[in-house]
C-alpha cells in the first residue's frame, strides 16, 4: 500500500497563494482535476469538493508547469488542446455574473502524464532511500529519534533493529491529520509533536553500518489498532457501529474508498496470534513464517478482500486507524475479519494487537514504504 506523494499536490497551492494576480480571493483560484472537456469550457472537480464550470474564452493564457513547481519560472506556454482529462489545474479568473462558473484568464496545468512520471520517480526514491518503523525514543535536546525498523531478511529471529534518526537543517516534517487516512491531508508539524509509539517514515541517507539515518523528509503519525465487537453495519454510509472489546464502550468506525478491508486467512491469523502470545513469540512467529522476516503488509496484500456487507452483528474485528479527534469515532485504515485467534492471544486487559512490521507502509507513503 502506498502513501500518496509529498510534493505533487503542494505546487499548485503555492502558485495559488503567491501568484501575484490582481485579486487574492481564493474563490477565483480553484485547484482540482479536469473531469470534462467541451468547446469553450472545462469541468473542474475541485480539491475543496464541488465541481466548477470553467469558461475559456479568447485570450486565455495556458501554462504548463512540472510537478512540485512553486513558481512560474519553469512554466512553458501551451494551448488548450494540451489539456486532458485527469490533469491537475489551477485557474485564475473571475466569477461569472450568475455566480455559477469561473471565467478563466489563466490556466496553469500539471499534466496527468507528468504527475505519473514524477510519482514513479518519487516511489523509486523512497524505495532506495527510505526507512520506516516505530518511534522508541525522542531526544528533544539533540533532535534525535530512535526508531525500531524492520531488519534485513537475512536476520531471522531478529525482525527489528534500532536506528537513530537525525534531521537535516532544512528537513521537511509532516504529520497525518486526525481522522484522515490520506497523506494528502498531512500537515506541516514540529519535532515536538513526534512521540514514542508513533509510526514514522523518513527519506534521506543512512550511515555505512546502518545505525544512523539523516532525514531530509520525515512523516509521522499516531495510529491505533483495537478489537471491536460489531453491533451493526450501515453499508450505504460505510459505517460500522461496535463495542471496544476491552472498555466495552461504543465506537463508530467510518470506512471510505481509502480503507482496506480483509479476511485474514487462518495461517496468517495463527502467525499473528503467536506474535501476540508474548515471551519468545517473535522468534517463534518468524520461524512459523518460514524463518523469514515477518512482513504483515505483504500478508495483508495477499489476503482476500472483505466486503462491508459480509460483516454481521457479533463479528470480532481488528480496526487500524489514525488517532481521531474523538476517541469514540475513527476512520479506518484497515478492517480485519477472522481475527478471533489474535484477540484471544493478547495479554489480559490489552486492546492493542501486535501486528508485526506495521508502519506508514500501511497506507503507505512516498511509494517506497
Amino acid at each position: 500500500m502506498i502513501l500518496p506523494l509529498v510534493v505533487l499536490g503542494a505546487g499548485l497551492s503555492a502558485l495559488a497563494q503567491g501568484s501575484g494576480a490582481a485579486s487574492s480571493s481564493p474563490s477565483i483560484r480553484p485547484i482540482g482535476v479536469v473531469t470534462k472537456l467541451q468547446a469553450g469550457s472545462l469541468t473542474l472537480h475541485t480539491d475543496a469538493g464541488p465541481d466548477l464550470l470553467i469558461e475559456i474564452g479568447d485570450g486565455v493564457s495556458f501554462l504548463r508547469v512540472p510537478p512540485g513547481a512553486t513558481n512560474l519560472s519553469t512554466a512553458t506556454k501551451v494551448t488548450t488542446s494540451s489539456i486532458s482529462l485527469g490533469d491537475r489545474v489551477l485557474v485564475r479568473g473571475r466569477v461569472s455574473e450568475d455566480q455559477k462558473s469561473i471565467i478563466a484568464t489563466t490556466v496553469i496545468v500539471m499534466t496527468k502524464s507528468d504527475l505519473a512520471s514524477a510519482r514513479d520517480a518519487e516511489r523509486l526514491d523512497w524505495q532506495q532511500r527510505g526507512i520506516g518503523g516505530t518511534v522508541q525514543a525522542v531526544n528533544p535536546e539533540t533532535k534525535e529519534i530512535k526508531v525500531a525498523s524492520p531488519a534485513a531478511p537475512s536476520a531471522p529471529g531478529n525482525p527489528t533493529r534500532v536506528v537513530s534518526i537525525v534531521l537535516k537543517a532544512d528537513a521537511v516534517l509532516l504529520r497525518y491529520a486526525p481522522d484522515s487516512v490520506k497523506f494528502s491531508d498531512a500537515k506541516p508539524n514540529t519535532f515536538e509533536q513526534i512521540k514514542v509509539g508513533d509510526q514514522l517514515r523518513a527519506l534521506g541517507a543512512k550511515s555505512d553500518d546502518g545505525s544512523r539515518f539523516t532525514a531530509e523528509k520525515l512523516v509521522s503519525g499516531t495510529f491505533r489498532n483495537f478489537g471491536v465487537a460489531v453491533v451493526s453495519v450501515d453499508v450505504e454510509n460505510r459505517v460500522i457501529i461496535g463495542k471496544d472489546l476491552v472498555s466495552d464502550q461504543a465506537i463508530l468506525v467510518r470506512t471510505n474508498a481509502d480503507s482496506k478491508l480483509h479476511h485474514l486467512p487462518p495461517s496468517v491469523a495463527h502467525v499473528l496470534a503467536v506474535l501476540n502470545s508474548g515471551g519468545g513469540a517473535v522468534g517463534k512467529a518468524a520461524n512459523e513464517a518460514g524463518g523469514e522476516q515477518l512482513d504483515v503488509q505483504q500478508m495483508l496484500e495477499r489476503a482476500p478482500v472483505l466486503d462491508l456487507g459480509e460483516i454481521k452483528p457479533g463479528d470480532p474485528l481488528i480496526v487500524v486507524s489514525t488517532e481521531g479527534a474523538k476517541p469514540s469515532e475513527v476512520t479506518a485504515i484497515e478492517v480485519l475479519a477472522d481475527v478471533a485467534p489474535i484477540l484471544a492471544a493478547r495479554p489480559k486487559g490489552s486492546n492493542q494487537a501486535v501486528l508485526g512490521s506495521w508502519s506508514l507502509s500501511m497506507n503507505g507513503g512516498e511509494g517506497g514504504p
